[in-house]
């Protein structure tokens, strides 16, 4: 056999093993996406085994929007004003370029204006104006709101996209820990956050000089529970049991407790993760000191906080 047959039979031996490998390679790649899709879809009760509810959401969103430049506006809509459509907790509701609903799996809300009553939840938050700032590029929105599953008021994760002027969103709930709508007493920690909580929407539907008067008003002291606030220089601006510390630095002098333990700083470091600080200060519950654990979140440059006594 000459040499050159038996290059070319070579060659004809390499094709084949290399579209055999490549062969392998797609049906990898088809299998891994299949398993990928797979883990990112709920069970037949809507609920999640490894995916993540963020990625699922944006998804979901995402499908509308290619189904709204496939099929045009009024098949989209059609689309999600059926309840077949959801997923579980997921669907995906409309708003045109008035703000009006004009798809979403309870009937009873189409029509309904977003900058309106219905873009009002349950904590006074006007989580509707925030929808309205959506872009193209898509955002959060959190907010109280009815789960349909479940009938219960309960925190709603939005994810919100502008196209065309509409607004395209789905979400998902969850019931925190700290929610207001949860929390008891008989979990100091979890009644401290939500309390906390509370005072961010509180400011987030009121504004700053409301959410000032409010906390620094001693009707929202509630036994040794109560919110106070400091701003971006660290000066407290609402304390409802101290009004002697208003106006006076947090990593002053008056940020120290009566073991010499300087809280203060800790107080000007918080971000918007949120953090505990432990210290001793006066229980106005029994007018004597006691060890306070407190925490504290940044919303905007504020710092809010709340503690419950050991």
């Amino acid at each position: 056999m000459s040499a050159g047959k038996q290059l070319g039979g070579l060659g004809q031996v390499l094709a084949i093993v290399a579209l055999c490998l490549a062969a392998v390679a797609v049906t990898l790649s088809i299998v891994a996406l299949v398993l990928a899709s797979f883990s990112r879809e709920p069970d037949g009760d809507g609920e999640f085994r490894l995916a993540d509810r963020n990625d699922f959401t944006v998804d979901f969103v995402q499908q509308a929007l290619d189904r709204y430049e496939e099929e045009g506006r009024d098949a989209t809509i059609a689309h999600y004003n059926d309840p077949a459509a959801a997923v579980g907790e997921f669907y995906v509701f409309i708003f045109d370029e008035n703000a009006k609903m004009v798809a979403h799996v309870n009937p009873d809300l189409l029509g309904q204006d977003l900058r309106g009553s219905l873009g009002l939840d349950s904590h006074g938050y006007r989580f509707g104006d925030a929808m309205l700032e959506a872009t193209g590029q898509g955002i959060w929105v959190d907010y109280v709101y009815l789960n349909p599953r479940t009938g219960n008021q309960e925190y709603k994760h939005s994810w919100v996209v502008k196209r065309d002027g509409m607004l395209f969103g789905s979400g998902w709930y969850q019931i925190l820990p700290a929610s207001p709508l949860a929390a008891s007493k008989s979990s100091p920690e979890e009644y401290t956050v939500a309390l906390v909580d509370r005072a961010i929407r509180y400011y987030r539907a009121h504004g700053r000089e409301a959410a000032t008067l409010h906390y620094s008003s001693p009707e929202t002291v509630d036994g040794p529970w109560y919110v106070f606030i400091f701003d971006e220089d660290g000066i407290r601006i609402a304390h409802p049991t101290r009004p002697d510390l208003l106006g006076k630095p947090v990593d002053g002098p008056t940020g120290v407790d009566i073991n010499g333990f300087a809280y203060g700083p800790l107080f000007t470091q918080t971000d918007e993760r949120g953090q505990w600080v432990s210290y001793v200060f006066l229980d106005p519950s029994t007018g004597e000191p006691g060890t306070k654990h407190t925490w504290l979140q940044r919303y905007y440059g504020l710092v809010f906080g709340s503690g419950w006594y050991e």
